[in-house]
């Protein structure tokens, strides 16, 4: 059991590794361009590093090259403090506000009592607790490691959990969350090392790589929380537009000249906005812009009729009603296609729902819901189309 156990766990710990480099690769670009977000992708960085370097397999591969050596073992410890202090980098960051340039001070200064540590023990090769021997290279470079980790990793995870749940930003709070679980999967590892340091355990070594399985794992979720969220908006998006479009397409074959287009070599193609957003916020002003334009098609003595034909609990319907906004719209097409002249006058706007963009944007999705209904096309108004 406990064989199979940990057979499990370094199959985790590798997939999870492989989700950290995915996740440091994907938020490079990103990192380059905000520094503020920096310290958590050299966290992650760094704890990528050192869990690939745990992996038996990663070493056996450097033993290829280099032949034996404590150094590989050594770095996996350093790359780990430095982690240590990004990550309390990023959570100060993120509590007060600024960065906490003393922790990576005080890193320095842990690493080289480490290196200190390491090469003045006795010949050794791995950093290991030996199940009968003592832990190599030596105790006092352990309880500096462990001390320095479970330190971290307690702060880490009681300032993500506080400050997460102030937070009005769901990003930084689930974030923030994210980093503090890692923390703990961390922080466990690190008290069951002094458990095993104390009573050799037998069970301990098959729990361990599965707690930095999900260290990994949690870790890379962490960094990819705005990848996530903007997928999430980017996917919201996309149905949005998915809902408006049969309304759309039908308001630019009614009205072609609201549509931005491109002339190349006498070819017409679509002018692409370059983001979901912009395409999202063009969609909806060209709709605006048919709406206004056909609103010249429909008398009010049509208004009237559609409103009082489209009752509402026995009460006729407003004009803000979606209903009776793709009704009158269907019958200016109607209009317009039959070769109905626009009417002059004093014509006033078409009074549409939503106070501002997201409330426009629902009440749009709601027109191009009701334009689909059949019964829109059984209404008896036919005072504009002769």
């Amino acid at each position: 059991m406990a064989d199979e156990l940990r057979t499990f766990g370094i199959g985790l710990e590798t997939a999870g590794v492989a989700c950290m480099w995915l996740a440091v690769a994907l938020r490079a670009p990103t990192v380059i361009r905000s520094h503020e977000q920096r310290p958590l992708w050299l966290a992650v960085l760094g704890a990528a590093t050192a869990v690939t370097l745990h992996l038996q397999w990663v070493n056996d591969l450097v033993f290829l090259v280099t032949g034996p050596t404590h150094l590989t073992a050594l770095a996996r410890n350093l790359f780990g403090v430095l982690t240590s202090a990004a990550v309390l980098d990023f959570v100060f960051l993120a509590v007060r506000g600024r960065h906490t340039y003393a922790l990576y001070r005080l890193a320095i200064v842990v690493m080289a009592v480490l290196i200190f540590l390491d090469m003045t023990a006795e010949s050794h090769l791995p950093h290991a607790v030996h199940p009968v021997a003592g832990p190599s290279p030596s105790t006092a470079y352990w309880a500096v490691l462990i001390s320095v980790n479970l330190g971290t990793n307690i702060v880490c995870a009681t300032a993500c959990w506080w400050y997460s749940r102030a937070s009005r930003d769901a990003a930084l709070r689930v974030g923030l969350r994210l980093f503090g679980l890692s923390a703990v999967f961390s922080g466990t590892y690190w008290l069951l090392s002094v458990a095993y340091i104390e009573g050799r355990y037998f069970w301990i070594p098959s729990v361990t790589p599965l707690l930095l399985g999900c260290y990994a794992f949690v870790r890379a979720s962490a960094i990819c929380v705005p990848i996530g969220i903007a997928t999430v908006l980017g996917l919201r998006r996309l149905r949005i537009l998915y809902r408006l479009w049969p309304l759309w397409r039908d308001l630019v074959d009614a009205v072609p000249g609201i549509h931005l287009e491109i002339r190349k070599r006498g070819v017409i193609f679509p002018r692409w906005p370059g983001s979901l957003d912009l395409l999202l916020y063009r969609t909806v002003i060209e709709i605006r812009d048919a709406i206004l334009h056909l609103r010249a098609y429909v008398p009010e003595a049509d208004l009237d009729a559609i409103r009082d034909a489209i009752e509402h609990g026995g009460s006729p319907r407003t004009e803000t009603d979606p209903l009776v906004t793709a009704c009158w719209l269907r019958i200016a097409r109607q209009a317009k296609e039959n070769g109905v002249s626009p009417l002059r006058g004093d014509l006033t706007a078409p009074v549409l729902g939503g106070a501002d963009l997201p409330g426009e944007i629902e009440f749009l999705c709601k027109v191009a819901q009701a334009d689909a209904l059949s019964r829109l096309r059984r209404i008896p108004v036919t005072s504009t189309i002769r």
